[in-house]
């Protein structure tokens, strides 16, 4: 390793040890009650220093604005752990420099942080517990009526879920997520999220791949025997064909809204999602009933998250896009 190389680590590690992970402040308000935590503790206890971060330095620091939860997708990290789980570094340092403190800025990881298994993702009971548990421990940390939540990728999908409660049905199993959350969430950012599935999930050899199931975010063959990633981003809308992930669907017809603004946000040159985003004629990134959309150009899918920080902070502070800008559909 370089001179070069090893400054540039260290750099690094310094920067995350300074945003996470939990505070001792924050761990010992989980800590009170461990069974009902135990999700969120598991992950300050399994991810170290980039799994987990938020909570009082300072017993006088006070919550002067709605604490923003940071869930991140498959695969990534709550703070940078690698190239490729690059979590929610950028983000929290640029709402710090905008004012926010630690105790208005939370996230955890959960599931590998290893790309190459991205696939073997699943929705699982637990994480959107877990998620729950971890949104309602915030609310009672902070004392605030309300939070705002940034997502991204699949973690879009869990906040969804999460948000709107109620029963889950999963393949393997069922959970009842308690009454809506939606009155406690003041503003939702959807970033890349697969809500109507994901084309690239129709290559061979990946549509048995837990991702890419009906419990995952599988686009559907749009009423054909077989289907190409090239028929999926044709701009040809399926005539009532919703053959698409069975919980994506449920989600997406819940008629819940996840906050009182919801605001999606995409790459119209994303790697993963494919071109122009759309999934059988929809833009998949959409939340049905957003209040803001806007697709961005020459972004791949973790660059959407990393290089939107403006507008994630300005959509959660003032319900708008940075500068002011009107909303863009794309």
């Amino acid at each position: 390793m370089t001179t070069v190389t090893l400054l540039l680590a260290l750099a690094t590690t310094a920067t995350v040890a300074a945003h996470g992970p939990f505070t001792e402040d924050f761990v010992d308000f989980l800590s009170k009650s461990p069974e009902l935590n135990e999700y969120v503790l598991s992950s300050f206890r399994e991810y170290g220093d980039s799994g987990t971060f938020g909570g009082r330095t300072d017993e006088d620091e006070k919550v002067t604005r709605h604490p923003v939860v940071f869930v991140h997708g498959s695969s990534d990290s709550a703070l940078h752990h690698s190239d490729r789980a690059t979590g929610w570094t950028k983000s929290v340092e640029h709402f710090k420099k905008r004012g926010y403190s630690g105790v208005e800025l939370f996230g955890l990881t959960y599931g590998t942080r290893d790309i190459n298994f991205s696939l073997e993702s699943r929705i699982t009971c637990r994480d959107l517990i877990g998620l729950r548990r971890f949104i309602e421990a915030i609310l009672d940390y902070t004392e605030t009526e309300k939070v705002d939540i940034i997502a991204h990728s699949m973690g879009v999908t869990l906040a969804r879920m999460a948000a709107q409660g109620g029963e889950v049905h999963l393949p393997t199993e069922s959970c009842n997520l308690g009454a809506p959350l939606a009155p406690k969430i003041d503003a939702f950012v959807a970033i890349s999220g697969a809500n109507y599935g994901m084309c690239m999930c129709l290559m061979a050899g990946l549509t048995h791949l837990p991702a890419c199931g009906q419990s995952g975010l599988a686009p559907g063959k749009c009423g054909r025997r077989q289907a190409t990633i090239g028929d999926c981003m044709d701009h040809t809308e399926c005539d009532g064909e919703d053959d698409y992930s069975n919980i994506l669907f449920a989600v997406n017809k819940a008629d819940k809204k996840e906050a009182e603004f919801v605001a999606s946000l995409w790459s119209n040159d994303d790697n993963f999602l494919g071109r122009n985003n759309l999934v059988w004629g929809r833009k998949t990134s959409l939340v049905p009933g957003s209040d803001v959309t806007h697709g961005y150009k020459k972004m791949d899918h973790f660059e959407s998250k990393d290089k939107t920080v403006n507008d994630q902070l300005s959509l959660v502070s003032d319900h708008r896009l940075h500068g002011g800008r009107e909303k863009r559909h794309q």
